[in-house]
């Protein structure tokens, strides 16, 4: 028998030993947007009629944002949103509160088996990839069993289809605006020049090359393992070798005159690397996004796909060598009116089209549309 307590729309069903929180559609969401966003989607819509059960993955960190952000984006936009966890069996559960679409994150840890039993009820499953093209090695063998494929990475829709998926679709990560918003300035506190994330071998190259000229600006690097930089001497006194919490990234940023964007390369092995098939990383990372919407302004190494998302020079900027991320580091932090001016119009941009509430109308739209 299912339990469920009802508080403000929202309640938990209780069942088998888990709890599954169900959410109603929240105060201010509407059953019809006119929608303009990333991925080209101008539509009125419906989506209000459908029930969703999304799975988390087990893994915690950047997989926790993105958790919340979908399940925040899919209130506003469907009738209820129930939530589960991988580990848990949620095929028993499917089978009691039969839900339209069960939409599964990653999908490395919740058993292909489940997919199945879950399909063979009539229940439309999706999958959204979320490491594309560096774990494909493990999502080779999940995509089949789903009947939709949504990947971040868009040299791997082809991929997928070539392993016979037959709805496979492009669709990119976004910001989760809880964590990663503007926040008052306190000049007290700007940052020069700042850089988040792990050091992956192509970023010890590039830091390398540009650290005596960061050694003499307020610069701030913070991540695991740039105690291997061939120059971290001259940069120990401005490197956190640590990972962040969200909220703590969000804040760096926020104190930050220039974030730099450095993209992973297809083939680094740093930590894992799981691309056998070599297959090219051409779109965004979702630090791409994060930047911008904390209003901050960013220099991003150039993707394929950067354009597609923002326009170059007026709402981001980029770098194509070390030398000209230097000069360009150089001419905005003496151009302070230039460099505020592109941050608002990114700011403006992110928060327009790059929200997960738009990536879930473009999602919802492709599956029931």
């Amino acid at each position: 028998m299912l339990k469920e307590i009802d508080n403000k729309n929202e309640f938990n069903v209780k069942k088998n030993g888990y709890t599954v929180e169900r959410k109603e559609g929240g105060e201010g969401s509407s059953s019809e947007l006119m929608v303009k966003n990333g991925v080209g989607l101008n539509e009125r819509l419906d989506f209000f009629d459908k029930r969703v059960l999304y799975v988390h993955p087990i893994h915690g960190g950047t997989y926790k944002v993105i958790s919340h952000g979908i399940i925040e984006g899919l209130r506003n936009l469907v009738r209820k949103v129930y939530t589960a966890k991988a580990e848990q069996d949620v095929a028993n559960l499917c089978a009691q509160i039969k839900p339209d679409l069960v939409l599964v994150l990653l999908g490395d840890t919740f058993p292909n088996d489940q997919v199945n039993a879950i399909r063979a009820m009539g229940i439309k499953t999706a999958v959204w990839f979320t490491d594309d093209p560096y774990y494909t090695n493990v999502t080779t063998n999940i995509a089949p069993y789903y009947q939709y494929v949504f990947t971040q990475e868009i040299s791997c829709v082809s991929y997928y289809q070539l392993l016979g998926s037959p709805q496979v679709h492009y669709l990119p990560l976004a910001v989760n605006t809880k964590f990663f918003h503007y926040q008052s300035e306190d000049d007290s506190l700007l940052i020069d020049v700042c850089f988040l994330g792990t050091a992956w071998n192509d970023r010890i190259s590039l830091f390398d090359q540009i650290a005596p000229y960061l050694s003499n600006k307020n610069a701030l690097i913070v991540g695991p393992k740039w105690n291997r930089m061939l120059n971290y001497h001259l940069l120990s006194d401005k490197i956190r070798l640590e990972v962040l919490s969200p909220e703590e990234s969000a804040r760096l940023i926020n104190q930050s005159k220039i974030v730099i964007n450095n993209h992973r390369s297809y083939d680094d092995n740093t930590v894992f690397n799981n691309n056998s098939n070599k297959i090219p990383a051409l779109s965004i990372n979702p630090r791409t996004f994060e930047i911008s919407a904390c209003g901050a302004f960013q220099l991003s190494d150039i993707r394929q796909e950067l354009k597609r998302y923002y326009e170059i020079g007026k709402e981001i900027e980029t770098y194509s060598s070390p030398s000209e991320l230097i000069e360009k580091i150089d001419y905005y932090l003496s151009h302070e009116d230039e460099r505020k001016m592109i941050a608002r119009k990114g700011h403006s941009q992110t928060l327009e089209k790059h929200t997960y509430s738009k990536r879930l109308v473009t999602l919802l739209n492709l599956i029931f549309g």
